[in-house]
């Protein structure tokens, strides 16, 4: 039976870095059937870029435009493309090599038309990270709807789908510099249900230099982007997402609260809380008391937000970057690991990083067995919300 052309689109700005890989990666798939387009979105490195392209022939389909930013490049693409499938890579990225096979066979044959897998997130260094989130939340609270676009489990480059959504759905928005990936996965999974595997087909490099780095639009577009989420769900979508629409509001605000930037947000979540007061579930959550946040970044201030809604006793960060331990963080003071092993501070820990797995094996080999994921603990506390007085008082506390 003959394969269905699959058509990869890397879109490039400046890419003479990571291209070749990128490339490599297409090239050395299982799936044989495939065309991919390099979309070169007016690179202005003295033609470096252009020349890697230049350097595989006819393996690629190679396309020059003036720069407009990746939405544009895509778009450009797509235009191009002959494939029945479409699927992105990011010129800093890697697909595994089971990767398109693997999404191809899980479409063909079957009435869903979108499928995304599980990644890695890895560093220049070798450092390798997993994200399977299938295993944290289930196949249930993905498979239908936007509850993987909401919780930023979703990355592009694991998706593969069929060209038929850009015919029902349209392309990428070209305004939009750095959400403009969140943006089409919001509108296309309100309609499509997705398969998702968890098997890591994919690799997401992360650097100094990607555009959620450098580019300045970043803060204003995430916030218009939740802004996006909260006014387009209907109330029953809200209600599936998280079994009322009061404790939707509440979870977006977890989402917002420790990002710059995003008052607009935070100010429509709160006046959601305001209109919902009296539909809400309240559950205790059973933790032992008092918490340690092994993580002080976003991750680790967003727990630090809910407990403190719900009054859960907190002792403060744990962190492994030196330069952190001593410091208050949203008024909480960041220990070393050797405080926690030598009993100066002691609470439950909670691990709220993307590094899971290494911290783990750290607290294993400090003797430490009795810890959460974060993802443990929300999967819990996405179940109930605390009351909206509560939640003024904790915010009005951050803002003395």
């Amino acid at each position: 039976m003959q394969q269905p052309l699959v058509s990869v689109i890397i879109p490039v700005y400046n890419g003479a870095n990571y291209l070749r890989e990128a490339i490599d990666s297409v090239l050395t798939q299982t799936y044989s059937n495939i065309e991919i387009l390099v979309v070169n979105d007016g690179s202005a490195d003295n033609g470096q870029t252009e020349q890697i392209a230049f350097s595989y022939g006819n393996k690629i389909r190679y396309v020059y435009k003036e720069n407009g930013g990746v939405a544009t490049a895509l778009n450009a693409g797509i235009s191009r493309m002959n494939g029945e499938y479409f699927s992105w890579l990011s010129h800093d990225d890697v697909f595994y090599p089971d990767k398109i096979r693997h999404q191809v066979e899980l479409l063909e044959g079957g009435a869903e038309r979108v499928t995304a897998c599980a990644y890695h997130i890895f560093y220049d260094s070798g450092r390798k990270v997993p994200v399977p989130f299938v295993e944290f939340y289930g196949t249930e609270a993905i498979h239908n709807g936007v509850f993987s676009v909401l919780h930023a489990l979703i990355q592009f480059g694991g998706v593969l789908f069929h060209r038929d959504i850009f015919l029902e759905y349209g392309g990428f928005r070209e305004d939009l510099k750095t959400t403009q990936d969140y943006e089409f996965l919001f509108r296309v999974l309100q309609k499509e249900k997705c398969i998702y595997s968890n098997e890591i087909l994919y690799g997401i490099r992360y650097h100094d230099a990607q555009g959620s780095n450098t580019i300045s639009s970043v803060n204003a577009e995430r916030d218009e982007m939740y802004q996006m989420f909260i006014n387009k769900l209907s109330r029953n979508e809200k209600e599936i997402l998280y079994g009322s629409v009061y404790n939707f509001y509440y979870q977006m605000l977890l989402r917002v609260w420790p990002m710059p930037e995003m008052c607009r947000s935070i100010e429509l979540c709160l006046t959601g809380l305001a209109d919902e007061d009296g539909d809400r579930d309240q559950e205790n959550i059973t933790i032992q008391q008092p918490v340690l946040i092994y993580g002080a970044g976003v991750y680790g201030r967003r727990i630090l937000f809910d407990l403190r809604c719900r009054e859960i006793a907190v002792v403060g960060f744990l962190d492994g970057n030196r330069n952190l331990w001593g410091k208050e963080i949203d008024g909480m003071c960041c220990y070393s690991l050797q405080d926690v092993a030598g009993g100066a501070v002691k609470g439950t820990i909670i691990v709220a990083s993307i590094f899971r797995e290494e911290i783990a094996q750290v607290l294993k080999d400090k003797g430490i067995t009795s810890f959460w994921f974060k993802e443990d603990y929300e999967r819990i506390a996405m179940k109930s919300a605390p009351g909206r007085g509560k939640i003024l008082e904790v915010i009005a506390a951050y803002e003395e």
